[in-house]
């Protein structure tokens, strides 16, 4: 049958047979290849139904032809000769008119029954119930497509839609025994069971061998061929109950098979394409999935799975397709314990390092909750380091940043040393305990605190008054502090020194050689600054190679 409209649609509606535009009398022969028992047949069309159709059968291959039933709008212009009405008895041939009206213009349905239920049948295995319900292997629909005396504007469009159009065939107890070969073919009775040949009886007498190609061996149409195989036609075709699915043109026969399906089929489909497997070319390979919205028939049906093989099970499998009762979903990626994503191709959140090795896929963090920032069980998925709080470092946010000490749950993380800048060497602390580390004689956490016994000097414990000292060209003035705020100067007062002047100070306690800032400390009396200030130190011996202060050169004593 050619001028199929057709789309890999999982509603078999989408698919239609469609006559050529223009051409009134069209006529579908279908060749079922072998022979069935027939009941009836439904057929739904695509647009308006046949202004007159007839439905004809065939049991020896299109040799001679027998009407089943007449379908007009007009009985008596369609088909004059023809007696209009209901049949009284099963073999009656009448025109009917009742699936021939305009309405419905889409998807009406013509059905004809060979056995009518309203006429009763007193013995269904009288040889003329057996005559009408005879095994058939080519029934034909002739269609006119003229549209006048129905009151329909021009002509219908003319398709036929054969989706549920189906002969319906049980498969009797008995063996209707006219079975015939087709033309050019003999047959053998080989017996129930036996490997798949052509297996039928022909006329009582007339047995000859003749054995078909293996994958055309007619037993395994979808019929209970054991019991009757006698009565198969002995025909060489593709086999109705070797369905691959249009991804396969190849199958051969397996007798244990045959025999799980009740006797229904026993085709095994061959070198199955399009990346299907399975005995009806029906089920995708591993690591390939069924597209929901793609027909089973579909080259493009089976999808390749996108699951990342380090993160998922087995390699990369994905459900094959969708089984609600099983929790599958077709193309869904089965991720490891400890991976996420719709491709499992990410650790799931507490977790890094992503590995095919690992069976769970992932590693967990190794965060310390205490130095880590919002959740303390998050790190970053390929290295592992996790996030620190601002005062907070290392891999797992488990110590504190130098010159701090006191992991915690603290905002910061942990908090500073403040080790005393006089009493402690450095400003470093244990991370623990937040000890700083003191000098001799000085105690306390930031070693602020003197021993007992001890005392400490301030900075400016070496002070030398200018009043005290030797003035050239300068005069003492004497000054009383303020009673409301405190005094901004030392001693008695200043030294009043005039441009030129200068000022010796004699420096005797100096405990032992090392670095020392000097500092004067003045109260400027004219507006402008001090165009040039100068200091000399003078030493009382040269200084020691072994000194602290050894690498000193002269120029340093002139400031």
């Amino acid at each position: 049958i050619e001028n199929v409209v057709t789309s890999f649609a999982p509603r078999p509606k989408k698919a239609w047979w469609q006559s050529e535009n223009g051409v009134e009398h069209v006529s579908i022969q279908l060749d079922l290849e072998a022979e069935f028992h027939f009941t009836h047949l439904i057929m739904t069309f695509k647009t308006f139904r046949p202004a007159a159709m007839l439905v004809e059968r065939s049991a020896d291959f299109g040799h001679t032809w027998k009407v089943y039933r007449y379908f007009a709008y007009d009985c008596a212009a369609s088909f004059p000769h023809v007696p209009h009405g209901p049949p009284h008895r099963i073999d009656d041939v009448v025109c009917e008119s009742r699936y021939s009206d305009i309405e419905p213009s889409t998807e009406g349905e013509v059905i004809y029954r060979v056995l009518d239920p309203a006429i009763p049948i007193r013995d269904p295995y009288s040889p003329a119930i057996q005559s009408e319900t005879q095994w058939v292997n080519h029934p034909k629909l002739n269609l006119d497509w003229e549209q006048e005396g129905r009151n329909l504007q021009g002509r219908a469009a003319g398709k036929l839609q054969f989706w549920e159009s189906h002969p319906v065939f049980p498969g009797p107890p008995g063996c209707a025994h006219q079975a015939q070969p087709s033309p050019g073919h003999t047959c053998t009775a080989t017996g129930v069971g036996a490997e798949p040949s052509c297996l039928c009886t022909a006329q009582p007498g007339h047995v000859q061998p003749r054995a078909c190609d293996p994958n055309h061996a007619q037993p395994w149409a979808n019929t209970a061929w054991a019991a009757w195989a006698c009565c198969m036609p002995c025909r060489c075709a593709v086999p109705a109950g070797c369905d691959c699915n249009e991804h396969s043109r190849r199958c051969h026969f397996d007798m244990a098979v045959f025999l799980a399906t009740g006797n229904t089929s026993g085709g095994v489909c061959d070198g199955c394409q399009h990346n299907t497997m399975g005995r009806r070319c029906h089920l995708c390979k591993p690591f390939y999935y069924k597209d929901p919205t793609k027909d089973l028939r579909d080259p493009a049906v089976c999808r390749a799975c996108d699951c990342d093989p380090e993160g998922s099970l087995d390699g990369g499998l994905c459900d094959s397709a969708d089984d609600p009762a099983r929790g599958l979903i077709a193309g869904q990626c089965r991720c490891k314990e400890h991976v996420a994503g719709p491709r499992c191709d990410r650790c799931k959140p507490g977790f890094f390092g992503l590995s095919k090795d690992n069976p769970q896929g992932c590693r967990r963090c190794q965060c310390d909750p205490r130095g880590t920032v919002a959740d303390g069980s998050r790190c970053d998925p390929v290295s592992g380091e996790c996030f620190c709080k601002r005062l907070v470092t290392g891999r797992n946010c488990h110590q504190c940043l130098p010159e701090h000490w006191g992991l915690s749950h603290d905002l910061m993380g942990c908090r500073p040393c403040d080790c005393d800048v006089g009493g402690a060497r450095n400003n470093l602390c244990a991370m623990g305990t937040g000890q700083c580390q003191c000098r001799s004689h000085v105690i306390g956490r930031q070693c602020e605190q003197v021993e007992t016994g001890f005392y400490h000097i301030n900075l400016d414990h070496y002070t030398y008054e200018a009043e005290d000292a030797q003035l050239h060209q300068g005069s003492v003035v004497e000054r009383e502090p303020p009673p409301d705020r405190p005094a901004s100067w030392t001693g008695t007062g200043f030294a009043r020194m005039l441009e030129g002047g200068w000022v010796e100070f004699h420096v005797r306690d100096v405990p032992f050689s090392t670095e020392y800032d000097v500092v004067i400390r003045y109260e400027p009396q004219h507006p402008e600054a001090w165009q040039e200030v100068g200091l000399k130190v003078l030493r009382p011996s040269p200084i020691s190679a072994s000194s602290p202060c050894g690498n000193t050169i002269p120029a340093d004593d002139q400031l």
